[in-house]
């Protein structure tokens, strides 16, 4: 969709925004009534709002970023009426956000300065280069989360894939992987799934697919690919959750849709492992995992490999099975 196009249909039908420009949308991207879209005054050039392919922003919504905030809302996922969210929030692919739903990458201060009123703290905090750095603590939400209507999700919350969070939950701690929570304070009411990644993890097993953790097409495992056999295709970075591994070695078997090669950046657990090109319809790829450095703010004792691609590359890659040996 043509962008004045997009932005005629925003306004008839109530919209508010200040900084068109600074909302990046696809052809497939639905906003709908009365929908506010506001970038703090002073942006830097990384203040930006996304919305990806199928993204539904409903009725009354807001989304909010600070100077240098990016907010990501990334393929299929559908925010219903008057959710608020504010900062920097990332929430990935197929997830379902019901209606007043709140989530927030900053806060309030209270306490720091209990004499002054709330706002005169804000300002006076905030109006230090300290206090703006710690000010915001971002808000990860992973693919497949479904959040029931009136949900509060605190500053800093990271939601594992496939979780589950009940309606009028206060989420004030990480959310682990399949996980269902609720209450007010949120705690776990039980798994969804027993989240365990096998040494050998396979895109012909719908039990597997869990572990195809972030930015791979659920929808498209078994679309035609040159391994004739089902496939998880990639996006431009690709996630699988697999056991705990220090050490030892990863083979990946895989396919590619182009002919031309591609290169990978392949980490684990946040560290680099190295990079590696693969060519040709299908591709074997081993990778050989030194001692990695423990990673920060892990929610569960796994670990997770990711490969970055060229964007341009995105879907002519995939995966058919990642095995440790």
């Amino acid at each position: 969709m043509k962008a004045w196009l997009f932005y005629l249909k925003f306004i008839l039908k109530g919209g508010y925004t200040n900084s068109f420009k600074k909302l990046k949308f696809t052809a497939t991207s639905w906003i709908g009534k009365t929908v506010s879209i506001y970038f703090e005054p002073g942006g830097t050039p990384r203040q930006i709002i996304t919305l990806g392919e199928g993204v539904r922003v409903s009725n009354f919504s807001d989304l909010t970023v600070g100077t240098n905030d990016a907010l990501i809302l990334k393929d299929y996922t559908t925010l219903n009426t008057h959710c608020k969210i504010i900062g920097e929030v990332t929430i990935e692919r197929y997830c379902l956000l019901s209606a007043n739903i709140f989530i927030s990458s900053g806060q309030h201060y209270a306490t720091r300065f209990p004499h002054l009123l709330i706002r005169q703290q804000d300002e006076k905090i905030l109006g230090t280069e300290d206090g703006q750095r710690q000010h915001s603590k971002p808000v990860h939400i992973e693919e497949d989360v479904w959040i029931g209507f009136g949900v509060f999700i605190k500053q800093g919350i990271t939601i594992g894939r496939g979780a589950v969070i009940g309606a009028n939950a206060v989420v004030l701690h990480d959310v682990g992987p399949y996980e269902i929570v609720g209450g007010n304070p949120a705690k776990k009411i039980k798994d969804r799934l027993a989240f365990s990644p096998p040494a050998h993890i396979r895109a012909d097993i719908d039990e597997h697919r869990p572990y195809f953790y972030r930015g791979f097409d659920h929808y498209g495992v078994h679309r035609q690919n040159p391994s004739g056999a089902p496939g998880m295709f990639a996006f431009e970075e690709s996630t699988v959750a697999i056991p705990a591994t220090p050490t030892g070695v990863i083979q990946c078997r895989g396919f590619i849709t182009g002919s031309q090669p591609i290169t990978i950046e392949v980490s684990v657990d946040g560290s680099l492992v190295g990079t590696y090109t693969v060519q040709g319809a299908t591709f074997d790829l081993t990778i050989h995992l030194t001692d990695q450095a423990p990673s920060q703010g892990k929610i569960n004792p796994f670990s997770f490999i990711t490969f970055a691609i060229p964007y341009d590359k995105r879907l002519c890659l995939g995966f058919n099975s990642i095995k440790i040996v």
